[in-house]
């Protein structure tokens, strides 16, 4: 099997290549630091949604009652 060797890259051609992996790692980066806020996020909402079903709770008993 023959493999083929990509030709040599000119310096401006580096230097755009290494842009793009720079910029793709600081989009990684952003992401999981995105990441690591969700839980916060996580804990607001889950609390929201204990506020929400006590009051439907509550509703539910003055209902039946």
């Amino acid at each position: 099997m023959k493999v083929l060797s990509e030709p040599p890259m000119d310096d401006g051609e580096l230097t755009s290549a290494l842009n793009r992996a720079e910029r793709a790692l600081e989009r990684i980066e952003r992401a999981l630091s995105n990441r690591q806020q969700a839980p916060e996020r996580d804990e607001e909402l889950r609390a929201k949604v204990r506020e929400v079903v006590e009051e439907l709770d509550e509703l539910i008993r003055q209902a039946a009652a």
